[in-house]
């Protein structure tokens, strides 16, 4: 127990000895004092963590402190369909034809062109194109970029979602592309033309190919009167009707395929000939549907706003 003047009359039963502050040697008085000191702070400090811990967590649940800068990202699309939208295009370089030329490839990809031209004097393009466009048809300026390489879009403001093609002096040829199987029996007029003395023989054989799916066109004799005496038959297509050519010559054994350069369209002529015996018989013709393009997709240039 103490006395007055705080000494102890005996020491309490432990194991361990516990003496007053006024005990301690001067260094144990000193760690004594810088304990009581950390505990202090703990205190005082440990809840004061918790409550700011707590603070900015609420802070960011109710977005007060800010985040960081979004990452933009292209937004990836369906593109629209590629002859849902027209296209004008002008060749401003010196490459006589170029025009005509790319107009062709487009429209075999399923693109629709429609002014075909060279551009004003005033016009220089250096690159590869340039496609210009307004805000109804920028996807479709996107969609018509991916197939002319090095090409750079041009918002003009114009009406309307057709766009324009602008050829430059930097430009190449069009991405590499799988080439589409010919066209369907579905999607080809033919027009069947007699140089015989067999009479009504063009418009059986007409008959008979629309039974086989092909667009019946015009029937009588050949109107360039052509005399066939020693060909089975001659299949006769403009540059655009090539691959429609091509498909027809799978039902006419030894048919001669003539291009003739100022023809225009996709439409064929079939002209019999006198060693004309009948169509190739169906079982050896395989059947074929009109083909389907998967689609195509377009990143839309990403916005933060």
């Amino acid at each position: 127990m103490a006395e007055e003047q705080g000494r102890w009359t005996e020491r309490p039963t432990a194991g361990y000895e516990v003496l007053r502050v006024d005990e301690l040697d001067p260094a144990a008085k000193r760690e004594l004092a810088r304990r009581r000191r950390r505990r202090a702070v703990m205190f005082l400090t440990l809840p004061g963590l918790v409550l700011a811990s707590a603070t900015v967590a609420t802070a960011y649940s109710l977005d007060l402190l800010g985040t960081s800068e979004p990452t933009c990202v292209a937004e990836r699309v369906v593109a629209p369909a590629r002859d849902s939208f027209t296209i004008t295009l002008l060749n401003s370089n010196d490459t006589d034809g170029l025009a005509g030329s790319v107009s062709r490839s487009l429209q075999e990809r399923g693109f629709v062109v429609g002014e075909v031209g060279n551009a004003d004097d005033n016009v220089y393009v250096k690159g590869a194109a340039t496609i210009y466009h307004g805000a109804d048809g920028r996807d479709n300026a996107a969609l018509l970029q991916q197939q002319v390489p090095g090409s750079k879009l041009w918002a003009d403001g114009r009406a309307g979602s057709d766009v324009q093609l602008v050829l430059g002096y930097g430009y190449d040829r069009l991405r590499d592309e799988p080439e589409p199987p010919p066209p369907a029996p579905s999607e080809i007029t033919v027009s069947v033309y007699n140089t015989t003395f067999r009479e009504g023989l063009a418009q059986d054989v007409s008959d008979e190919l629309a039974e086989r799916g092909f667009k019946p066109g015009e029937t009588g004799n050949d109107p360039t009167g052509a005399f066939l005496p020693d060909d089975v038959a001659i299949i006769r297509f403009g540059p655009d009707g090539a691959k429609a050519a091509k498909r027809l010559d799978d039902y006419v054994d030894d048919a001669v395929l003539t291009e003739v350069d100022n023809r225009e369209g996709e439409s064929i002529d079939l002209v019999l000939g006198n060693q004309y015996a009948g169509l190739v018989p169906v079982t050896e013709v395989p059947e074929v549907k009109p083909f389907v393009r998967p689609a195509d997709h377009i990143e839309r240039p990403c916005t933060t706003s």
